[in-house]
């Protein structure tokens, strides 16, 4: 891959957190790799955190042309960064295309597997699979809370991240009922999560 985009984000981005992304992918990116995806994952969250979206979105763009196959370690971080896709086009008002991409994720998800073949079996597979993902798992509240109890902000900011990998990137594609459902308290605490992130030099 061309690592020239990382290069360019560390020129236009200072903070430690992108700069340590950067540097590992410039050693490897490879969308082979979970940890590869994972960085590359994170690297997109942290400069729309910081409020860098047209960084965040050339980092997901490079996720466009992936094949889509298992493993999942990597599909896993690549819809998270396309639900951020999704959420920074419907805030410019690019709506038909968010839907396209949240479209694109449910037919994946859909696709049968050698564990379960079918189409029927995944669909059903797929719908109790959804209704799993609730408010209170979301928001990763128990973990955060027990970090921040032991004065270990760097490990209670690492829960948020993971935290909005989840709200982001799960309840902007709409294919999850009871994340739908609490939509307007899942977006109070995006917005308080990224305030706390933001202030991470």
């Amino acid at each position: 891959m061309n690592t020239e985009i990382f290069e360019k984000i560390k020129e236009k981005c200072q903070k430690k957190k992108v700069q340590s992304l950067c540097n590992k992918l410039i050693k490897k990116c490879s969308f082979e790799s979970g940890t590869d995806c994972e960085n590359l994952c994170h690297l997109s969250y942290w400069l729309y955190i910081y409020g860098e979206d047209e960084l965040a979105m050339e980092c997901i763009l490079l996720t466009h042309d992936v094949p889509f196959k298992k493993p999942y370690v990597v599909w896993i971080f690549i819809h998270a960064m396309w639900g951020l896709e999704i959420r920074i086009l419907r805030s410019c008002g690019e709506e038909e295309h968010a839907d396209l991409i949240a479209k694109q994720i449910d037919t994946q998800l859909l696709t049968p597997t050698k564990l379960i073949p079918t189409e029927e079996g995944r669909v059903k597979h797929e719908e109790k699979r959804r209704l799993r993902f609730t408010y209170e798992g979301a928001i990763r509240k128990e973990e955060i809370e027990n970090h921040v109890s032991e004065g270990n902000k760097i490990r209670a900011n690492a829960w948020r991240l993971v935290a909005l990998l989840g709200m982001i990137g799960d309840t902007e594609t709409g294919l999850y009922p009871l994340l739908n459902e609490a939509r307007t308290e899942i977006e109070e605490k995006i917005l308080e999560y990224i305030s706390e992130l933001a202030l991470v030099k």
